[in-house]
């Protein structure tokens, strides 16, 4: 009698072998793909690059904002007013993930023969990794020697607070969405882009908080969009992201410090107390936020509440800063969703491992891929909104 794991080895290949080893071949890949596509909601709108190879180009087309010119009977426009296309290209460059999934049998349909059951369980496996490729997507930070695939990448908003249009609601008046921000995010950008902005991606909390603010209002505002641009709740897009406090704490790291430390030197601890929350290399890629447990202004030591993720040099400005926070900032982009750019590479693999004691098969799947943004001069942020 055939093993479960057997049959699972079945459904994708019609391999006999002991092997627990699955390549998927280019159909199977591509409907991987989709499936975690489907489960997403930013991934989902971005343009997909599937991928044969590590290494891909892909190219930049711009065109020229004027078009017409006037017309010269028995001859042709110059070259200076042919609409002309970029030769600029996006390099992306895959990095290896792994995610281990857990399904139990109950999970699991009784006939477990066949494309039917090879595509609902790829359904299954995609369903619980599409989260945390989307956040990578969001939020990564490409730094060496980190523990999360989130150091792999330079993900979206990354690229869009160094590059794109930014509006900081924490140099506004408040830091709640309005329409107000909204409009001045949308004509900070060069009116160029304008016309093929499509998406307001936003937390769930700030489409409410928005809806809710104009619900009692006797103007015709639209609630679930604004300028003809509709909004994209996005669930997993924080709104806990650190936001500096105005006039708080801030020193710089008064000695070196060692990944997994939980102990941290301040060039001073005047002003910091227990229970304050602080950020390492706000806004840089080392950047780490926790909840400060003691001080001790002798030694000029605090400790933390959280181990810190990275090593940490004093001598070095990008990460030795230590501000004081808040964790309630939400992030909003405004964008052309095909700006956004996800490439996967076809070459995917899942290996099972069955454990009887717990009547459950592991799915341990291995794929490679890269997050860009085509543009960044094309898709504004707004960052550090809070929630209501």
């Amino acid at each position: 009698m055939a093993t479960v794991n057997q049959k699972i080895i079945k459904a994708f290949s019609d391999n006999t072998g002991n092997s627990s080893m699955v390549h998927l071949n280019t159909r199977q890949a591509d409907a991987f793909i989709d499936y975690i596509k489907d489960e997403s909601v930013i991934l989902k709108n971005s343009r997909i690059k599937k991928m044969n190879a590590p290494m891909e180009n892909i190219a930049k087309l711009g065109v020229g904002e004027e078009v017409f010119f006037p017309a010269k009977q028995g001859s042709s426009l110059d070259e200076t007013k042919r609409v002309n296309f970029s030769g600029e290209q996006i390099k992306l460059v895959t990095k290896e993930i792994m995610a281990e999934v857990k399904i139990l049998d109950d999970e699991l349909e009784d006939n477990i023969e066949g494309m039917s059951f090879r595509e609902h369980l790829m359904r299954m496996i995609s369903k619980k990794g599409a989260n945390q490729l989307e956040r990578a997507a969001l939020y990564s930070r490409e730094t060496e020697n980190g523990d999360s695939i989130n150091s792999l990448f330079n993900g979206f908003i990354k690229t869009l607070d160094k590059s794109g249009t930014v509006l900081d609601a924490n140099a506004e008046t408040d830091r709640f969405v309005s329409k107000d921000k909204l409009a001045k995010l949308y004509k900070a950008l060069p009116t160029k882009y304008r016309s093929s902005l499509n998406k307001f991606y936003m937390p769930n909390d700030v489409a409410i908080d928005y809806e809710t603010l104009y619900e009692a209002t006797s103007n015709d505002i639209n609630k679930k969009g604004a300028f003809g641009i509709s909004f994209e709740n996005a669930p997993l897009m924080s709104i806990e992201r650190p936001v500096a406090v105005k006039s708080g704490f801030s020193a710089t790291l008064g000695a070196n410090t060692v990944k997994w430390e939980s102990v941290i030197t301040l060039s001073k601890t005047t002003g910091l107390t227990a229970g304050k929350e602080i950020a390492i290399a706000l806004d840089n890629d080392k950047q780490f936020a926790t909840k400060v447990v003691s001080v001790d202004g002798t030694a000029k030591t605090a400790t933390l509440e959280d181990a810190l993720p990275f090593d940490y040099s004093k001598d070095l400005s990008e990460e030795n800063e230590v501000s004081e926070v808040t964790l309630d900032g939400a992030d909003i982009i405004l964008t052309d969703a095909s700006n956004l750019i996800w490439g996967i590479q076809r070459d995917i693999t899942i290996e099972t491992e069955r454990s009887a004691r717990e009547r459950a098969t592991y799915f341990v799947v291995t794929l490679r891929c890269d997050f860009a943004v085509e543009n960044p001069q094309a898709a504004g942020l707004l960052k550090n909104i809070k929630i209501k």
